[in-house]
């Protein structure tokens, strides 16, 4: 077993909260939520970039093991704005409207974990004494990502690569990793507003660290 690698696990949430006050939970979007989303993209403004950062949390660099640097949260709603403002200048509201039609229940979350000084690319074996050995490039499998919303729903997939460091001899794991899951807000358990949503990165150390969410979808 590498060192480091401790069965004790954290649990990091995201804190999220719309730009805009929400009467009551709306899934699907209808045409007109998908047109105000639209346009919110395209103005590439201030306004655009308050309500994208409301679905981006950055915690703080904890005291020891990996670190949890970003939890990002892509809802159908986030997603037309996105879709919006990253398009070229010939996208269309009804282009807009097609598009999330198409994909009207996904969610997306994606996290960053950076490797520190005490969860580092390369490790010891406890059990030897060998050389250290660099830290597997799939690491990121040890990082579940949950979604909670009344009850735990599991995504329906899972995604992650490392990411490398050029240096002297070539590339190597000096970064950290990207982890990214699927989930359908069809699977969501209840209904009734106010949509209470959050994410859970779960990893086998460091101490535990809690926000609060709630998010409109």
């Amino acid at each position: 077993m590498l060192a480091g690698l401790k069965p004790r696990v954290a649990e990091v949430w995201m804190g999220l909260a719309v730009a805009q006050a929400v009467a009551a939970y709306e899934h699907p979007l209808d045409s007109h939520s998908i047109r105000e989303a639209y346009f919110l993209g395209r103005r590439h403004d201030d306004k655009t970039a308050a309500f994208m950062g409301q679905y981006l949390k950055r915690p703080p660099l904890p005291k020891s093991g990996p670190h949890v640097a970003e939890i990002e949260l892509r809802t159908p709603h986030e997603q037309v704005v996105l879709r919006a403002a990253q398009a070229p200048g010939s996208y269309t509201a009804q282009q807009a409207e097609k598009d999330y039609a198409a994909q009207s229940s996904l969610i997306l979350v994606r996290v960053r974990i950076n490797l520190t000084p005490t969860y580092p690319a390369y490790v010891t074996n406890s059990r030897s004494k060998g050389p250290a050995q660099e830290r597997p490039p799939d690491f990121w499998r040890d990082f579940k990502i949950r979604v909670q919303q009344g009850g735990t729903v599991a995504p329906k997939k899972s995604t992650g690569r490392p990411l490398y460091t050029t240096g002297l001899s070539g590339p190597y794991l000096a970064a950290g990793a990207l982890e990214g899951a699927e989930v359908s807000s069809n699977s969501m358990p209840g209904r009734s507003p106010p949509l209470r949503f959050g994410s859970k990165c779960s990893h086998p150390t460091g101490k535990p660290s809690k926000l609060n969410s709630t998010c409109a979808i």
